[in-house]
């Protein structure tokens, strides 16, 4: 499997943040970075805002863990594939 294949598989299976995808692709964080980057530019990953964080702050939400907006005020974010992950 392709790394980029192992980033989509690991987005589709709700893995949302890079450090969380590097650990659960075996790939290095700043390879992750990459591949979304380039995957955002090709159109093949969106990311979409859902809504606002809590007010009670990020340690309280039940997302917090899984959220890729968790720091800074950017909010929780989507990242949605826009084609069913390759497998080579």
């Amino acid at each position: 499997m392709t790394p980029q294949a192992k980033v989509a598989e690991a987005i589709t299976r709700g893995v949302t943040r890079p450090v969380d995808i590097a650990l659960e692709t075996g790939l290095g964080q700043g390879t992750v970075e990459v591949i979304m980057t380039h995957m955002e530019r090709s159109a093949q990953l969106v990311r979409e805002p859902i809504g606002g964080c809590p007010s009670t702050g990020c340690d309280r939400c039940p997302q917090s863990r899984g959220c890729s907006g968790a720091s800074g005020n950017r909010g929780p974010v989507l990242l949605k594939l826009s084609s069913p992950p390759r497998h080579d």
